[in-house]
């Protein structure tokens, strides 16, 4: 016997829930459904405020589920340098094409390593 509610387990001489009040249901206590994991890739790596809040934009408008780290931690790890307001977006593999074309005109340009930063 458990109550549907709470889920709390009781012996079979009581038939309602002390803390709901509502009739308990007979039988074993249903076991949760086994969680798929899901994979994560990163698609958006930026320090650009404006392109965060336009790609979190295009991500929910396209139904995209996505996750945003920021800061040092992981992105340390990486080898990547740590500055302040450095986000990613990760979104779930199966979403990645999609996401990588949505977001693809947000994605800060390679330096090139020829380049002095000097203008001639």
């Amino acid at each position: 016997m458990y109550c549907p509610q709470c889920l709390a387990e009781y012996r079979e001489e009581f038939t309602e829930c002390a803390d709901c009040h509502v009739a308990l249901v007979a039988g074993l206590l249903p076991q949760p459904a086994k969680q798929t994991e899901v994979e994560f890739v990163t698609v958006l790596e930026t320090r650009d405020p404006v392109a965060l809040n336009l790609a979190k934009a295009s991500l929910e408008e396209a139904g995209i589920e996505y996750l945003m780290a920021s800061g040092g931690g992981a992105s340390a790890l990486m080898g990547l340098a740590y500055y302040p307001g450095f986000c990613r977006i990760q979104v779930a593999r199966e979403d990645e094409e999609e996401a990588r074309t949505l977001l693809e005109p947000l994605q800060e340009p390679s330096p090139d390593p020829g380049e002095t930063g000097s203008a001639s």
